[in-house]
């Protein structure tokens, strides 16, 4: 089960043992709800923003597809934000890959080349656009290690620069206020800047 925010995440077992397994069974069905309304406001974001998610992917079909990605990771998540934060990256993940596969069959394919791209530019700020899937890589991997420790902050940057909801939108959705809202940005883009240059060298 997910600790409370001010312990200590530490490592987990192999993600074959009996016994992580079981501990990640008890994790999701601790917090399925919470997931639930973190793919709910994934989806009402999306759809309001670019006119696609709620009426394409259900919510429990969303965690699902979230929750295998979130088996995957080595070190199960071990507070509720980290989980949340985990979550969040996901399902974004998860909405932009099958917009991609929605646009292969109706537009040229350099539309969809952009797609894997765009989401780096605007969180980094001034980078340059390469159709490269390895710069989303290191894109979704440093979001992963920062959402260990600043979970809040990839919430942020996911809903602000990926999904392209107003900081003010976010502030309420997130129930934080507008000032936190551009303090938790700006620190997070900073240091997903910083993650992604280490990935690059």
């Amino acid at each position: 089960m997910a600790r409370n925010d001010d312990e200590t995440p530490g490592r987990g077992p192999d993600a074959n043992d009996p016994a992580r397994q079981r501990a990640f069974a008890e994790l999701i069905a601790a917090h399925y709800d919470s997931l639930r309304q973190v793919a709910e406001r994934t989806l009402r974001a999306e759809h309001e923003t670019a006119g696609f998610g709620a009426a394409a992917l259900a919510p429990s079909s969303l965690v699902t597809e979230a929750v295998i990605r979130l088996m995957n990771q080595r070190e199960l998540p071990e507070t509720t934000s980290h989980l949340r934060g985990l979550a969040s990256v996901f399902m974004t993940r998860v909405i932009a890959d099958r917009r991609r596969r929605r646009l292969a069959g109706k537009r040229d394919a350099r539309i969809t080349e952009r797609l894997d791209t765009e989401a780096e530019g605007a969180i980094v700020g001034g980078a340059t656009h390469v159709a490269d899937r390895d710069e989303f890589e290191r894109l979704e991997e440093a979001m992963i290690e920062i959402a260990a420790h600043h979970p809040r902050q990839v919430e942020v940057v996911t809903l602000h620069s990926v999904v392209g909801i107003p900081l003010e939108r976010v502030a309420e959705m997130l129930g934080i206020s507008a000032a936190t809202a551009q303090r938790d940005f700006a620190a997070g883009r900073q240091r997903l800047a910083r993650a992604i240059t280490r990935r690059r060298g």
